[in-house]
């Protein structure tokens, strides 16, 4: 039984009501053979007694006769054992960024309460499944890392940790991956939540080494509507969150410039994550979060490098 949050709590400020009954009958398979200590939803590494067939063994002494496939027997003249897969539970690493950037926008939801809350999500409906779930907040001065755990009530660390994380003002993501490779040393998933604006090639560089180890491996790329589209007009004071920087520019000429630019960045994002093997979902803001974790799980499962906005 996941408890359920207090709604002075931040739990229910990440993932409301409304969001914990969208994603209470959903499961997140992502396929990968994990390697996990219980008994869970996904198929294992090692051979098991499960119903899913996993490929036949040329039977050799000591193995069970139960298991010797007669009809292929009665086709080859040879005989062979049904291997199946056991199934066990994953770990999950779930990564947010908080640096300057995730802050914006300043009214409404910023960005990196939108990852939040889609993280939150993530950790819902995996804890219920049994798997193991683990989160790091990539804060420049107030890093946070809580160590993959299973039982329901972690789900309360889980959720106090992401609702704590607030804007940094520089990008210490790369570090945070590092650490994260460290310490996933079992098959399982990595979840990453950022705007991906500072540094990227650093974090794909260990986004890559952990697809290369068999984990599945997600970007969420959170951006706003207003990066994506550019909707300023007149003189426009613009600041950069993670260098204080600002300048007085007149949005309308610059906007052909700006969107030209960021379609390359993300095309160059989409296509270095999936040439190393990573899921990369482009998340809109305007979606309810719950939303877009759902869209994700099923694309994920679904074996779908990428997600349509």
């Amino acid at each position: 039984m996941i408890p359920v949050a207090h709604p002075k709590e931040p739990g229910l400020v990440l993932l409301p009501d409304s969001a914990r009954r969208a994603l209470g009958n959903l499961q997140f398979r992502p396929g990968v053979l994990a390697e996990g200590r219980v008994s869970g939803l996904h198929p294992s590494s090692h051979q098991g007694q499960s119903l899913e067939f996993s490929d036949l063994k040329g039977y050799a002494s000591g193995d069970d006769p139960r298991g010797v496939d007669w009809k292929v027997y009665a086709r080859t003249d040879k005989l062979y054992v049904r291997r199946y897969l056991d199934e066990t539970n994953l770990e999950a690493h779930l990564v947010l960024d908080a640096s300057g950037s995730m802050g914006h926008p300043a009214e409404g939801r910023s960005k990196l309460e939108h990852a939040a809350s889609m993280l939150a999500g993530l950790a819902w409906v995996m804890l219920r499944q049994g798997d193991e779930v683990g989160v790091h907040v990539a804060h420049e001065t107030d890093p946070v890392s809580t160590p993959p755990r299973a039982v329901a009530s972690h789900l309360n660390e889980v959720l106090a940790a992401l609702g704590a994380a607030e804007a940094s003002r520089g990008t210490v993501l790369d570090r945070t991956l590092e650490r994260v490779v460290g310490v996933a040393g079992r098959k399982g998933v990595v979840v990453l939540a950022s705007d991906l604006l500072t540094g990227w090639e650093d974090a794909l560089s260990a986004l890559r080494l952990l697809a290369a180890r068999g984990h599945a491996v997600v970007v969420l790329h959170v951006l706003s509507h207003e990066e994506r589209t550019f909707p300023f007009r007149g003189t426009v004071l613009f600041r950069a969150a993670e260098t204080g920087e600002s300048a007085l520019m007149d949005a309308r000429g610059l906007r052909r410039h700006y969107l030209a630019a960021f379609q390359r960045f993300e095309f160059e994002v989409r296509t270095a994550c999936h040439r190393a093997g990573v899921f990369f979902f482009p998340v809109d803001m305007r979606s309810a979060p719950h939303e877009g974790v759902a869209e994700v799980m099923r694309a994920v499962a679904a074996g779908r490098r990428t997600a349509a906005r």
